[in-house]
């Protein structure tokens, strides 16, 4: 029989940072079909990791997801 209590994690118990920060289940297949390049970058509103290639990153990064996100952790954007 299956124990549900531990199917789901929520915020407070020990492994629910830990969770978070995990690299995605996928993330090897990603990185196969991307000639092995694989960045993770964290979704702002979850900080849920994701893979993201050079050109996916390139948008993150100036697109203002990444800003949104440090706004998110209350860090300096200059």
């Amino acid at each position: 029989m299956i124990d549900r209590s531990q199917l789901l994690i929520y915020p407070g118990d020990p492994e629910f940072d830990l969770t978070l920060t995990a690299f995605p289940p996928n993330w090897r297949d990603f990185a196969y079909r991307n000639s092995g390049e694989a960045v993770f970058i964290a979704e702002p509103g979850s900080g849920l990791l994701r893979p993201a290639n050079s050109q996916e990153l390139t948008e993150y990064l100036h697109g203002g997801e990444y800003d949104e996100r440090l706004h998110e952790l209350d860090v300096a954007v200059e």
